[in-house]
C-alpha cells in the first residue's frame, strides 16, 4: 500500500510540474533587489520592455531590454522642471505608451501648488525625448485638513486618462476647493501627438449641486470624453438629492450635457471604473460604495495594559449601469452580487462558503464579456503595551494592517449577467489601508509613498494578485507560502502571507468545474523560491506575454530578474 501512494505521489507531482510548463519562460539577467520605490514594466509594441525603478531621493531609473530579453539600454532620468531628488513629495499618476514613445506623467507639489509633468521617452535608448509642465492646480492652504475632515470635500487632485484604444488621452484637474463650483473640475482632451484637442471646465448640471466629486472618466479616440461625478449639497446625513452624474463633452464643445442618475445620500463614499465598449456601443460604469464596516472582532483587556484587537470588514454595494453614448440615457442597471463566485466556493470549497469580496477592478475582454476582480478586506488595528487608568488609554503601540483574503473572479455577459464565478483561497497581511480599486489604479501605474513612516518596506507591492484573460486560458497569479500550495482549498488552516521572501508564486488557470493550480516558475527546491512584484506586471495582450520583475531566493542569497511568461 505504501508504495502505491509513493507512486501516486510521483505522479501527481510530475503532473504539477509538468503543467507548469505550459507557459514559455524567459528571464533577463540578475541584478540587486531594488530599494522600496516605484517598479513597474511597460511593454511596448516594438517588442521592448522597460522597467522603471524611482527611490525617495535620485530620481527614475530606466533599463530597457529588447526582443531577445538583452538590456540595451540603462539611465536615470535628469529634469530641469521638477526635482528628481523629491520623489517622496512626488506621484506618479499614468505611465502609458503613446505613439511608440513611454510617457511618464508626474504631479509634484511645488509650494504646495500641484503640478504635473509629462516626460517622453526614447522607444529604445531611454533617453528622454521631452519634458513639459502640463498644469496645475490652485495651491493648497494651510487650512485644507480642515475642509477634507469637518466639510465632506476631497482633496485636489490630478487624474490621466488614456483611451486603450487609441492614443488620446484627458488630463483631469480637481479642485474640490474651490469657491466656485464650475471651476472644480477641468478636461483637457489630448490626442497621440500630445497636441490640445480641447480645454472645458466642468460645471454642475444646472447649478443644481453645490459639491462636486470626481469619480471616473473614459476617453473615446479624438472625438469626447466621458465624466462620471457625484453631486450633493451637503455631509452625507444631510443631502437629500444626491446624484450619479455622467457626463459627455466632444471636441469643439465648451459645455458638458449630463445624465443624472438619483442615488440616496448612502451613496456618498462612491468610487468607479468607467469603459466604453464599442462593439455593443455602450458605456460601462461600476460604481462601487462603501458602506461602514462591520466589527468582527473584539476588545482584549488586561489589568496592567489596555489592549484591544479589532478586525472591520470593509462592505459595498456594487451596481454596473449601461448607458447610451449619444444620449447618455441608462439603459439598465445590474447589482454585482457575485453569485457565481459564491456558488464555485460551495461547491469547491466549503458547503457554507460565504464570499464577501469587494470589487477592485473591471475588466473588459474581447468577446464583449466583462470581468469584475474581486477581493476580501479586512482593516485590522490593534494596540498593546498601553496603561490604562482614570478611563484613558496610555501610551502604546498601534498598527493597522489590511487583511486581503479571498480572490473572487465574475465574469458577466455583454448584458451584465452572471456567466461564470471562481473562488480562491488566500490570506495575506499588508500594512497599514489600501486605496479602495487600488487594482485598477495599478495597471495605470500609479504610486505615490505611503505618507506614514511605519510604512517603510514594499511588502504590499508583492501582495494582492493579478488576472489574466488570454486566448489560451484565464489565469489568476498570487504569492503564496508553500505550505498553503499544497492545502486543499477548504483548508481554513491557512497561514497570513506577512513577510513574502519564502513565498512562491501560484497560478491558478480558471477551468470549469474546477481549477488548475501550480507553481508558475516551477516548483521550488528545500529553503528557496521564487516570488514576483505584482504591483510592477504589464500583460500585453498582443504578444500575450506577461512581463514581471521576480525575486530569486536561495537561502539568504536573493537576485532580481524581469521575467516574461508567454501563454502558448
Amino acid at each position: 500500500m505504501n508504495k502505491k501512494l509513493l507512486i501516486l505521489f510521483v505522479f501527481i507531482a510530475n503532473a504539477f510540474f509538468t503543467t507548469a510548463q505550459q507557459f514559455h519562460t524567459e528571464k533577463s539577467k540578475e541584478f540587486d533587489e531594488p530599494e522600496y520605490g516605484w517598479n513597474k514594466l511597460l511593454q511596448l509594441k516594438n517588442g521592448n520592455t522597460f522597467f522603471f525603478h524611482s527611490t525617495k531621493k535620485d530620481g527614475i531609473e530606466v533599463t530597457v531590454y529588447n526582443k531577445q530579453r538583452k538590456q540595451i539600454a540603462s539611465r536615470t532620468l535628469e529634469s530641469n522642471l521638477w526635482d528628481v531628488r523629491k520623489m517622496k513629495q512626488s506621484k506618479i499618476v499614468g505611465l502609458y505608451e503613446i505613439n511608440g514613445e513611454p510617457v511618464i506623467f508626474v504631479m509634484q507639489a511645488d509650494g504646495r501648488e500641484p503640478t504635473l509633468y509629462r516626460i517622453r521617452i526614447n522607444p529604445n535608448t531611454g533617453s528622454k525625448v521631452n519634458e513639459t509642465v502640463m498644469g496645475s492646480l490652485p495651491k493648497v492652504s494651510v487650512f485644507a485638513g480642515y475642509a477634507v475632515v469637518f466639510g465632506n470635500v476631497d482633496i485636489p487632485d490630478i487624474i490621466v486618462e488614456k483611451d486603450p484604444n487609441s492614443d488620446c488621452y484627458a488630463v483631469i484637474y480637481f479642485d474640490g476647493f474651490s469657491h466656485e463650483t464650475n471651476q472644480r473640475i477641468k478636461v483637457v482632451h489630448y490626442d497621440g501627438n500630445h497636441k490640445v484637442l480641447n480645454t472645458a471646465f466642468y460645471d454642475s448640471p444646472d447649478g443644481k449641486y453645490k459639491y462636486l466629486r470626481y469619480i471616473g472618466s473614459v476617453v473615446d479616440g479624438n472625438k469626447r470624453v466621458y465624466i462620471a461625478s457625484y453631486g450633493y449639497n451637503g455631509k452625507a446625513d444631510e443631502d437629500t438629492d444626491p446624484s450619479v452624474i455622467v457626463s459627455r463633452i466632444k471636441v469643439g464643445e465648451t459645455k458638458f450635457s449630463h445624465s443624472l442618475i438619483k442615488v440616496s445620500n448612502d451613496f456618498n463614499d462612491t468610487k468607479s471604473v468607467m469603459l466604453y465598449n464599442h462593439n455593443t456601443n455602450q458605456l460601462q460604469l461600476m460604481t462601487v460604495t462603501f458602506n461602514k464596516t462591520a466589527l468582527a472582532g473584539q476588545a482584549v483587556w488586561g489589568s496592567a495594559n489596555f489592549d484591544y484587537y479589532h478586525k472591520r470588514e470593509v462592505a459595498c454595494v456594487t451596481l454596473l449601469n449601461y448607458l447610451d453614448p449619444e444620449t447618455l440615457a441608462l439603459i439598465s442597471v445590474k447589482p454585482v452580487i457575485g453569485m457565481k463566485v459564491d456558488a464555485y466556493g460551495k461547491q469547491n470549497i466549503d458547503k457554507d462558503y460565504e464570499f464577501d469580496g469587494v470589487p477592485q477592478n473591471m475588466v473588459m475582454n474581447k468577446d464583449n464579456t466583462t470581468t469584475i476582480l474581486m477581493e476580501d478586506l479586512a482593516h485590522i488595528t490593534q494596540h498593546s503595551g498601553g496603561s490604562y487608568a482614570g478611563g484613558h488609554q496610555g501610551m502604546g503601540h498601534t498598527s493597522i494592517k489590511t487583511e486581503l483574503g479571498p480572490a473572487g473572479i465574475c465574469e458577466l455577459s455583454d448584458g451584465g449577467d452572471e456567466i461564470n464565478g471562481f473562488a480562491i483561497n488566500k490570506k495575506q497581511m499588508a500594512s497599514g489601508t489600501l486605496p479602495m480599486l487600488y487594482m485598477a489604479g495599478r495597471s495605470k501605474g500609479l504610486f505615490a509613498y505611503p505618507p506614514s513612516i511605519s510604512n517603510k518596506s514594499n511588502n504590499n507591492e508583492f501582495l494582492s494578485y493579478d488576472y489574466i484573460y488570454s486566448d489560451k486560458g484565464h489565469y489568476v497569479i498570487f504569492n503564496d507560502l508553500p505550505a498553503n500550495a499544497e492545502k486543499d482549498e477548504d483548508d481554513e488552516k491557512r497561514k497570513a502571507v506577512t513577510y513574502v521572501s519564502k513565498t512562491n508564486t501560484m497560478c491558478y488557470k480558471l477551468n470549469n468545474p474546477k481549477m488548475d493550480k501550480f507553481y508558475l516558475f516551477g516548483e521550488p527546491a528545500d529553503n528557496s523560491s521564487t516570488f514576483c512584484f505584482i504591483e510592477s506586471s504589464d500583460y500585453n495582450k498582443e504578444l500575450n506575454t506577461y512581463a514581471t520583475m521576480i525575486i530569486e531566493r536561495d537561502g539568504k542569497d536573493k537576485q532580481a530578474k524581469i521575467a516574461w511568461i508567454t501563454f502558448d
